[in-house]
């Protein structure tokens, strides 16, 4: 029995740190990252479980950001993209950013965003599988 109650609380610890679904607000061209983020939130599904931002900037339009849920594949490529056009200091630039936090747009310089929140969850249900664990005696 006491088993049974430990495997179950930690099937419900991990679905509450990751079953839940992701917001994004959704921008098109907005003239800030503030003005993106104050846009309205968009639910995102199981296949497109990131907020994907592009921050684009060049001498004829200025700074525009873009916001939508995004896949793996988009967040990835965009690794490679940023390592060519990510020039944020420079007149022209093209970043991508990832986030899975609700509610989140790209910020420039914190590219571990994503890894950070995910290690915390992580840690975070791993502690509390060992108190259960303790908690129950085995």
């Amino acid at each position: 029995m006491k088993g049974l109650v430990f495997a179950v609380s930690v099937a419900l610890a991990c679905c509450v740190t990751t079953c839940t679904a992701l917001t994004c607000p959704t921008c098109t061209l907005a003239d800030t990252r503030a003005a993106c983020m104050q846009a309205s939130l968009v639910t995102c599904n199981q296949t497109n479980p990131y907020c994907y931002t592009i921050q684009s900037k060049t001498s004829l339009t200025g700074e525009k950001w873009v916001s939508r849920c995004g896949t793996k594949s988009m967040c990835d490529a965009g690794k490679i993209t940023n390592r060519v056009a990510c020039k944020p200091t420079e007149t022209t630039s093209n970043c991508i950013y990832c986030c899975n936090t609700d509610g989140c747009v790209g910020q420039p310089g914190s590219g571990a965003s994503a890894a950070v929140s995910i290690s915390v969850i992580t840690m975070a249900t791993a502690v509390m599988a060992v108190l259960l664990k303790n908690a129950a005696g085995f």
